[in-house]
């Protein structure tokens, strides 16, 4: 949808290297007609629509993008003969920041990666083989249509107001890897020490800036986490709502 040639020519690649058959499917005109849709019925309403181009938009619009691609690439799977939709997200990614689409490239059956960091995940591509053009691509949600300028990086710190960035083989810490093993090591992101100043833990300012903006990710992403339900149904039972 709207996706750049890189990421075609990527994937591309990739099947051509592992020999498995590439389904490509531009659903750019059904997006544009549902959007075109919505915003037929929000004139109808006369409710303020959304402006595609305002790039404060951004999110939204690639969050519909994503949602659409997935009941799609499932529909393929199933037609092809069935099989188990596999995750793409790290550890990174997933496990304190839940920066991926609930509904999108989140609706998956299973996702043997999830454990790893980035960091890995580029080791493991390097030893399986993975074309050299794909190991080097900026890692990018291609979501936005304006092709590799829109990366995963550059989107957490717009987010947050700070870096979050990465842990490339060979290359200094990222602060997201670095901020996760701290967590394991003392919570302080969402253990014991979840509730206090970082100073407090020992950091100095920029690390208490990294922990800060994971901290609020951790906290704004939990509707993607499994929690207990909001309204108990013991609080009803005891209430007389339900029997």
């Amino acid at each position: 949808i709207h996706s750049s040639e890189t990421s075609r020519e990527n994937a591309r690649l990739v099947a051509e290297r592992f020999g498995f058959p590439l389904v490509e499917l531009d659903l750019s005109p059904v997006y544009g007609q549902i959007v075109a849709a919505v915003r037929q019925e929000f004139a109808r309403l006369d409710l303020p629509f959304p402006d595609e181009a305002d790039p404060a938009h951004r999110t939204l619009f690639g969050g519909l993008r994503s949602c659409l691609r997935a009941p799609v690439g499932r529909f393929v799977n199933r037609a092809f003969g069935g099989g188990i939709r596999q995750g793409t997200g790290n550890r990174d990614e997933d496990e304190l920041l839940r920066f991926y689409q609930k509904g999108g490239d989140g609706e998956v059956d299973c996702n043997w990666i999830a454990g790893l960091f980035k960091s890995e995940v580029w080791q493991l591509a390097a030893h399986l083989d993975v074309p050299e053009e794909v190991i080097q691509a900026p890692p990018t949600p291609d979501l936005w249509a304006v092709g590799e300028s829109h990366t995963d990086e550059g989107e957490l710190e717009e987010l947050t107001g700070v870096p979050l960035t990465y842990t490339r083989p060979g290359g200094p810490p990222g602060t997201i890897e670095w901020a996760s093993r701290e967590n394991e090591k003392n919570g302080c992101i969402t253990g014991a020490g979840a509730d206090l100043p970082p100073a407090e833990l020992g950091y100095d300012p920029e690390q208490s800036r990294v922990i800060g903006a994971m901290r609020r990710m951790e906290r704004a992403t939990r509707h993607k986490a499994e929690l207990p339900p909001e309204l108990p149904r013991e609080r009803l039972l005891a209430e007389g709502v339900v029997d």
